[in-house]
């Protein structure tokens, strides 16, 4: 490799001067030059009535070019009802832009099972997720690796990670406690 393709390479710069912005009052979006990669990983997931012992992330960029990695706290929590039934109500939008949402935490599959089926118990949910519950490990590698957890008590940290096909970060946002996931924010990630 030539010294001038490893220094293009490098180049982390934005010519702010070449963005383009068709209102005053528009929002500029500005690429991130320095995106992080992660490396793929599996987990036992539920959805639809069947547990699955081990899905690869990139298994999933067969059916859509993103995935969103919803961070929640355990099952049956009010926080976790709330949450469940938020990115329910926003499902088709994520799926229309070619992304696929995913709720992971610590809970193990069978506890999602009888906590996504309605009726099972007398404090399941109310409805049947459209999207993917996927469980973190005992050793909690996953919620780790995205700085989704609180190392004092171990528990799931509500976040949201935007990440492509190629397996790269393009978003990723902390949520404050008793607020909403940003569903705009989350949207306006897939405006070309």
């Amino acid at each position: 490799m030539e010294l001038d393709e490893i220094n293009k390479k490098r180049e982390r710069s934005v010519d702010f001067n070449n963005l383009e912005a068709t209102d005053s009052n528009e929002k500029v979006k500005v690429p991130n030059l320095n995106r992080s990669k992660i490396h793929d990983f599996e987990c036992p997931m539920y959805h639809n009535g069947i547990i699955y012992k081990s899905v690869h992330l990139s298994d999933l960029f067969q059916k859509a070019t993103h995935a969103i990695l919803f961070f929640c706290p355990l099952d049956f929590s009010p926080q976790s009802k709330q949450d469940l039934s938020h990115i329910e109500e926003h499902f088709l939008k994520f799926v229309q832009n070619g992304a696929l949402p995913i709720v992971i935490t610590h809970d193990q599959p069978r506890i999602h099972f009888y906590y996504a089926t309605p009726g099972r118990t007398t404090s399941s949910l109310s409805f049947v997720p459209s999207f993917m519950l996927a469980s973190d490990s005992v050793d909690k590698l996953i919620s780790t690796s995205f700085k989704s957890i609180n190392f004092d008590t171990l528990e799931m940290i509500r976040s949201v990670v935007i990440i492509d096909k190629n397996l790269q970060i393009l978003y990723s946002h902390q949520v404050p406690p008793h607020r909403y996931f940003p569903i705009q924010a989350i949207l306006n990630c897939f405006i070309p």
